[in-house]
């Protein structure tokens, strides 16, 4: 019996993980890009914050709760308030956020 529960462990353990599955890790960025005056992005994940500032930039809308983004990102706010908050915008698997104050 214990051979067969030690055989079920070694079989589960092995196909979580197999060897070279090509399944890659997020890479996440702490960023420091000011966008403008009122616009930092903070943070990104599997893209680079000069891309992420440079998503925004093209931005000429007004920051709303909800709001579509250039390149198809779609951004929605995660703390604070219209007025200042944290925004996270995802595509995919991209992803960034950033801080506005008004």
């Amino acid at each position: 019996m214990k051979r067969i529960a030690l055989a079920l462990i070694a079989a589960v353990a092995l196909g979580a993980w197999p060897a070279g599955s090509g399944a890659r890790a997020d890479v996440v960025r702490t960023c420091n890009h000011k966008v403008d005056f009122n616009l930092k992005i903070t943070s990104a994940r599997n893209m680079r914050c000069r891309a992420a500032r440079r998503v925004m930039r093209r931005y000429q809308g007004s920051i709303a709760r909800h709001f579509d983004a250039p390149n198809g990102f779609r951004c929605d706010l995660v703390a604070g308030r219209p007025i200042s908050g944290i925004w996270r915008c995802t595509n995919e698997t991209k992803a960034f956020r950033f801080a506005f104050g008004d």
